[in-house]
């Protein structure tokens, strides 16, 4: 359930309107079946530039269960030595950008928005037991060819410090006379990069992930609910394909890590990608079989002013089958 609470206005993330932010305390989050009827009510939301809310979502003491980060390390191909992977913080968040965006003041529908980018910042080394504060809001508009780009920022604390933040850029297409500054990708086209593994996802690896992470949306489901919103086949969750991919590209130590990914086309399943990458430079792309088409790029860097004696993890051939998830 949530209920307001007054917030220290100074205590904020670059939010629209941040004097009259409005931040609600989860303290127990709606089921994922809840969530996505909010989704399908909000469609009535007419396609017209708006401003963002002063509106903050909070969830305090949320536990990295060891459990779920395990069986989530083994869908997406961490090892244990990677100990909390740095995408898991968004899943927790996930419940949160989702109340966000289907919450009354939320100016666009959720369903039919395109996930573009990801930026997530791990400021110090998490483990399995730490207990986490989430704070989730509004951040910037910026115009698209194709309608409005805004963005959702998440904060993780850990006893008051921040430990870890993320920023999802999401675009609302059919939205005329965009707000903000025109949207930019920082990554471009790089022929330059090697082929380093082979993948074979399986048709189930979306219900599969849904279980994991808690997100149900139907385009990652089944062949019927995907073709209920013009896919052919299901698509797999973006970001799964990031987490994969900064499974085979991180080194097993890194935790103090800045990460950059750009969705480019959807990954449909059954499939098969191809991982393309630079070790030196920590660049990444995943591709289609051909090595053609790309569907996400990426980098991963260390944190400014982070003193790290990690090397390039050295590029590996591999060619894998994902299996069922055992849970």
């Amino acid at each position: 359930m949530a209920n307001d609470r007054p917030r220290d206005p100074s205590d904020t993330v670059s939010s629209p309107s941040a004097s009259a932010l409005k931040t609600i305390d989860v303290t127990r989050l709606p089921s994922p079946l809840h969530l996505y009827l909010r989704a399908l009510l909000s469609a009535r939301k007419p396609a017209r530039a708006q401003p963002l809310p002063p509106l903050a979502f909070e969830r305090r003491n949320v536990v990295l269960d060891a459990n779920g980060i395990a069986r989530y390390a083994r869908l997406c191909g961490f090892s244990q030595a990677n100990d909390v992977p740095p995408t898991w913080p968004h899943l927790l968040a996930f419940p949160l950008h989702m109340l966000l965006m289907t919450d009354r003041a939320f100016p666009f529908a959720m369903l039919g928005m395109v996930h573009l980018a990801n930026r997530i910042r791990q400021h110090t080394q998490l483990s399995p037991g730490d207990r986490l504060d989430l704070d989730v809001r509004c951040g910037p508009l910026l115009a698209h060819d194709k309608g409005q780009v805004f963005t959702v920022l998440t904060t993780a604390r850990r006893n008051g410090e921040v430990v870890w933040s993320g920023e999802s850029l999401y675009l609302r297409t059919g939205v005329r006379n965009a707000l903000g500054a025109p949207y930019r990708a920082e990554l471009s086209a790089d022929p330059s990069l090697t082929k380093t593994a082979t993948w074979q996802v399986p048709g189930d690896l979306g219900r599969q992930y849904a279980r994991v992470s808690g997100d149900y949306n139907p385009i990652h489901l089944w062949p019927m609910t995907a073709r209920l919103f013009g896919f052919a086949r299901p698509i797999i969750h973006g970001m799964w394909s990031f987490a994969r991919t900064l499974a085979a590209v991180l080194p097993p130590d890194a935790s103090h890590v800045d990460l950059l990914v750009e969705f480019k086309t959807p990954l449909l399943l059954p499939g098969e990608a191809t991982l393309w990458r630079d070790a030196q430079r920590n660049v990444f792309e995943l591709r289609d079989a051909a090595g053609t088409v790309p569907h996400l790029r990426g980098r991963w860097q260390v944190m400014p002013g982070t003193s790290s004696s990690l090397p390039p993890s050295s590029p590996s051939s591999s060619n894998n089958t994902f299996a069922t998830d055992p849970s």
